[in-house]
């Protein structure tokens, strides 16, 4: 399904009637889940997959919350359009404010990156008969292996990229940013075509679609990116943006809807 929103295979009816069976058999307190209950364990022969009958540990797959599908989740969210759930799912996969947004979650090491989110069952056993505490926080949950070296430059990717919109190419760039309501005035430090720039947010009610950028006090045109659920990003010419830009500060206003 988040895979299918990302890439733009789904018709907006289609997209939005995904994210809702998500959002109501997938999502638990500690972020999107891969199933909605756990596998039986059985023992013996196997009838499904080896990890998720064999395993007698309840954690990464086996546990269902994932955090490099959950991210994925988060990208889908971007694409979508949903900007206080992408922030929601990039807050709940941050060790250092997990606790805040998840209020059973243990303590855990601030500068590790985590596999996965475990419900702290005892047994398979117990999982499979008391899972709904996953939803309800009847059930504390603590961070998978602390080290995990394939999901950070997608956590990287979606705050730069998705959240803040800013893609680069050797042509183009690309404004495309979803950002909620609550941070209108964020800015962002970063360089662009060699340049320090300040990237300064003015969030509409939306959070998507940018109606203006303002580099500098003045206007730059752009070219309008096409996206099936909502309004796409806004494509600038960087020989344009090159124009204006000066070798010492440079503030880029970002106008959304």
């Amino acid at each position: 399904m988040i895979h299918a929103i990302t890439n733009g295979m789904l018709t907006p009816e289609q997209a939005r009637a995904h994210v809702e069976h998500i959002r109501t058999n997938l999502m638990a307190l500690d972020g999107a889940r891969m199933f909605d209950r756990p596998f039986s364990y059985h023992g013996g022969p196997q009838r499904y997959f080896q990890r998720a009958e064999s395993s007698t540990y309840f954690g990464r797959e086996i546990g269902l919350m994932y955090t490099h599908a959950h991210l994925r989740y988060a990208e889908a969210m971007a694409r979508y359009g949903d900007a206080d759930a992408l922030f929601l799912a990039l807050r709940q996969a941050n060790p250092c404010s997990a606790r805040s947004v998840v209020a059973a979650a243990r303590l855990r090491q601030a500068n590790c990156y985590y596999s996965s989110s475990d419900a702290l069952f005892a047994d398979r056993y117990e999982a499979l008969s008391d899972y709904e505490k996953v939803k309800t926080g009847g059930i504390a949950f603590e961070g998978g292996w602390r080290v995990y070296s394939s999901g950070a430059g997608i956590a990287v990717h979606l705050i730069h990229d998705c959240m803040l919109g800013i893609r680069k190419s050797v042509s183009t760039l690309v404004v495309d940013p979803v950002i909620p309501k609550a941070l209108d005035g964020l800015s962002a430090g970063m360089e662009l075509a060699g340049k320090p720039v300040t990237v300064v947010y003015r969030v509409g009610a939306t959070g998507y679609g940018p109606t203006a950028l303002i580099l500098n006090g003045t206007a730059l045109p752009f070219e309008r990116e096409a996206n099936p659920y909502r309004t796409g990003g806004a494509a600038v010419s960087m020989e344009a943006l090159g124009r204006l830009l000066t070798g010492a500060a440079n503030t880029l206003e970002v106008q959304l809807q």
